[in-house]
């Protein structure tokens, strides 16, 4: 949901700025399978826990398969510069805490101190949510987990990876719409150049 927020920002922002995406043809993304790939498979949560294998199981095959999938993205495109940076990064910050707590994004007990979180809290716990978890301030790398709460946008918490996204979405959508220096070519590839 706050990506959501981002690019209905980051589009009014640019629109303002004069910027259009039709000058998206110029250079646009390749490998737009590669996120929606990824978003796909946690859309598909419900199925993976009807398969007959331990939850530790799919949910790591699950979390690998779509930071692979990201990260892929982010490299391809790599000509649209820091935007792409702040994607990769904030990939790779999610996936180092999920991947130090059972493939599941940690969330911190500040969750508890927001009653509009009592559901969510609830649907975790009860197992509804199988890709979070509630950890302590012990808990491995739990301060890149959800530890920021945003009550009226979700409501939910973010990490410190959702805000690099956001940020690198925004700049992304930017370029996108032709405002800021256009993207340089990557080796042995041509602006015109299908992909």
């Amino acid at each position: 949901m706050i990506l959501v927020w981002v690019l209905v920002i980051a589009v009014l922002v640019g629109y303002l700025r004069g910027g259009r995406f039709r000058h998206y043809l110029r250079r646009p993304l390749h490998w737009l399978a590669c996120p929606i790939a990824a978003f796909a498979l946690e859309a598909m949560i419900p199925l993976w826990q009807r398969l007959p294998v331990p939850q530790t199981l799919w949910l790591g095959c699950m979390v690998l398969a779509q930071y692979a999938l990201l990260l892929l993205f982010c490299y391809r495109n790599r000509c649209f510069g820091v935007s792409m940076l702040l994607i990769g990064a904030a990939s790779l910050c999610n996936l180092a805490a999920m991947c130090c707590n059972g493939f599941r994004m940690p969330i911190s007990p500040a969750v508890y101190d927001y009653p509009v979180f009592a559901s969510f809290v609830a649907r975790v716990a009860a197992g509804e949510l199988p890709e979070y978890v509630i950890v302590g301030y012990d808990a491995p790398l739990w301060f890149l987990g959800d530890v920021l709460p945003v009550p009226y946008v979700l409501p939910g918490m973010a990490s410190v990876g959702d805000l690099l996204l956001g940020a690198g979405v925004f700049v992304l959508v930017q370029r996108l719409m032709g405002l800021g220096k256009a993207p340089e070519a990557t080796a042995g590839h041509t602006p015109g150049e299908a992909s």
